[in-house]
């Protein structure tokens, strides 16, 4: 069957199949699962893993990194069949690697950071040894200030020269194990560094000259790396490919690592505390991970639907944007994961999760089929960032192209089909100007499956206010567009970053569906995944949950992430009713473009209804549709009539 017209006859833009299904209608037809796009490579399955205990010095962590970084630039040269594991203390990373030796396989030995190192000198996978200098100054990790940035040219250039990163402290060890000094690079500059290798321009590496972790994945792909900022952070920009990730996180404020490198078409990914990837991303998804596991399970159709008049439909979204660390760190488990997806009421209320799907799948699949196995019928997901943190509306400015932003919205089709996560979110810095606009109209464009986008604004979040706007779709649709309205936000001082009591307060005073409906009857919350709160009594003052509460403490009277949410849906009226994004994107599309939304229903339900499309009562109320839906754009009752007869249908 044509790949195309097997999508179209199991997904319309307003209900689909879920991706369980999906997988299942593939199989008997014999359409093979999507061919993902790789930003990453697929690193290839070793035969043998070499656990090392966790190293908890920076400086002897880094001679591990670029040791593992070699290690895994040689597998893919097939110079060698093992990896180096580095035993992490978060409990999720250890769940995936059990998981991981049981899909594989490998052979598992323990070695000590000196018997690698002496291995790989043996096997002559290393020549020797580049000297930096380690910073010792006050300054906060990744913020601005005076910075050696000598470990980054280090570390640019250990693949080329095969070569351990070692620091001052370390070089009397590493000499003893018979490693010589290949450069000095101490008072080398990222500039400098530059002009001294080809580095790849498929990616980008920012690192704080401060910390370690994910250097051997900078390593093993050959990146240039820089503290993400100044000259050399520009002309690495400007070197690279068009859509290509920046891997890591650097020494500047959050907007300007992400402005420059969205003008240059590149998009941030936020994996500066990851560790181990090329281990997890050297699973197969479809062989050593299940692609049935990558299938969101409980999408909602829109047959399942009431009419809604006389309520206010409001979804509640949680997320940290294309953040993978978090996602593999504290968002399922540990300490922190109560806070978020491992909060033992999740389930309790309609929810949205923001995920880095196209991130998961090629660097930890295992962590993405765990957060969408144990998802609950109330568990809605969206590709927060859509595959990389960047801004639609600034992507590839530099270039004086669209290019980067049409590749982009390409590659996701694939991750869209299968995983069933059919919402895209994004970060604008004008979240309704003409660029923004003509970003979204792109992804309309080039995804037929997309449910919705949902918009919000580097500064303010909720610039938008709950304000909708549509794009052209494929085939005559229309997408809508959906800014955030308020935010969970603590102590911002800004008008719709409020606490749970002051969000659902407004959520109250907010108009319902009815005759005349407008996007006021819709609202989408974000909520601030690091605000701490203290619940309060519902007779006290709005502000009364943040006030005197410290941010920058964990104290047990206060809560953060998925619990301030649960409270501001306690204080929801009846009239307010919380949904999932996927439901408030159908009943947005149901009652604000009805002609355009049923007449895709009809078209669905004709298509799977052969068994009875002969019947007489079949064939009564399709005609009795047919002949209200040129009535259903201006008249609320044909449209409330044609909808319940597209159900009964």
């Amino acid at each position: 069957m044509n790949r195309r017209r097997f999508l179209k006859s199991v997904s319309a833009v307003t209900g689909t199949a879920t991706c369980l299904e999906w997988l299942a209608i593939a199989r008997a037809s014999g359409t093979v699962v999507p061919r993902l796009h790789r930003w990453f490579p697929q690193f290839p399955k070793p035969r043998e893993l070499w656990l090392l205990p966790t190293l908890w010095e920076v400086q002897e962590g880094m001679i591990l990194e670029s040791a593992s970084g070699l290690v895994a630039s040689a597998i893919q040269r097939r110079d060698c069949d093992f990896l180096i594991y580095e035993d992490a203390a978060s409990d999720g990373y250890q769940r995936w690697f059990d998981e991981y030796c049981k899909a594989n396989s490998p052979n598992v030995v323990k070695l000590s950071l000196d018997e690698v190192v002496a291995r790989l000198l043996k096997v002559n996978l290393i020549r020797g040894y580049i000297l930096y200098r380690y910073e010792q100054s006050d300054r906060q990790l990744h913020s601005e200030g005076k910075i050696d940035e000598s470990v980054n040219v280090a570390t640019s250039l250990a693949s080329a020269e095969r070569a351990l990163i070692v620091s001052e402290q370390f070089v009397e060890r590493m000499q003893k194990l018979g490693l010589k000094q290949l450069l000095d690079v101490r008072d080398r500059s990222e500039t400098w560094c530059l002009s001294q290798h080809d580095f790849s321009r498929n990616v980008l590496a920012t690192a704080d000259p401060k910390t370690r972790n994910i250097r051997s994945l900078m390593i093993a792909l050959n990146a240039f790396v820089c503290s993400g900022r100044g000259e050399a952070y520009n002309q690495a920009l400007a070197r690279c490919s068009e859509d290509v990730p920046v891997i890591g996180w650097g020494c500047e404020a959050e907007d300007k690592q992400t402005a420059p490198s969205s003008k240059w078409g590149l998009f941030q990914t936020a994996t500066n505390w990851c560790t181990d990837l090329q281990i997890f991303a050297s699973d197969v998804i479809g062989k050593s991970v299940p692609a049935e596991q990558l299938g969101y399970r409980h999408a909602r159709h829109w047959s399942a639907l009431d009419w809604g008049d006389g309520l206010h439909h409001v979804s509640f979204t949680l997320s940290d944007g294309d953040n993978v660390q978090w996602l593999m760190g504290n968002f399922t488990s540990g300490g922190e994961g109560p806070s978020y997806y491992g909060n033992s009421k999740r389930g309790s209320i309609p929810f949205t999760w923001g995920l880095p799907v196209p991130s998961l799948c090629q660097l930890s699949p295992r962590t993405l089929s765990e957060i969408l196995m144990k998802a609950t019928p109330n568990d809605d997901f969206m590709q927060f960032s859509a595959g990389g943190y960047f801004y639609p509306d600034q992507y590839g400015k530099a270039r004086r192209s669209t290019r980067a932003l049409e590749l982009h919205a390409e590659r996701l089709r694939a991750y869209m089909e299968l995983t069933g996560i059919r919402i895209l979110a994004f970060n604008f810095m004008d979240w309704d100007g003409v660029e923004a606009r003509a970003a979204c109209e792109i992804f309309a464009a080039k995804l037929p499956e997309l449910l919705g986008i949902y918009a919000f604004q580097y500064y303010p979040y909720s610039a938008g206010n709950g304000a909708i706007y549509w794009v052209k779709g494929i085939d005559g649709d229309e997408v809508p567009v959906v800014s955030c309205r308020l935010t969970v936000w603590a102590q911002t001082g800004r008008p719709r970053d409020a606490t749970p009591a002051a969000v659902a307060a407004h959520l109250n005073r907010l108009p319902t569906a009815g005759d005349a409906t407008t996007h006021d009857a819709f609202s989408w919350v974000l909520v601030h995944a690091w605000s701490r709160f203290r619940r309060a009594a519902k007779d006290a003052p709005l502000d009364a949950e943040e006030k005197d509460v410290a941010q920058d403490k964990v104290l047990p009277d206060t809560a953060r992430g998925y619990e301030p949410a649960i409270w501001a849906v306690d204080r929801l009226e009846s009239r307010v009713k919380p949904v999932t994004a996927s439901e408030l994107l159908l009943r947005i599309r149901l009652r604000l473009r009805p002609q355009m939304m049923l007449t895709r229903c009809l078209s669905e339900a004709e298509g799977n209804s052969s068994a009875n499309r002969h019947s007489k009562e079949f064939k009564d109320r399709v005609a009795e549709i047919r002949a209200l839906l040129p009535k259903t754009g201006g008249d609320p009752n044909a449209a409330r009539r044609c909808f319940e007869l597209l159900k009964r249908v």
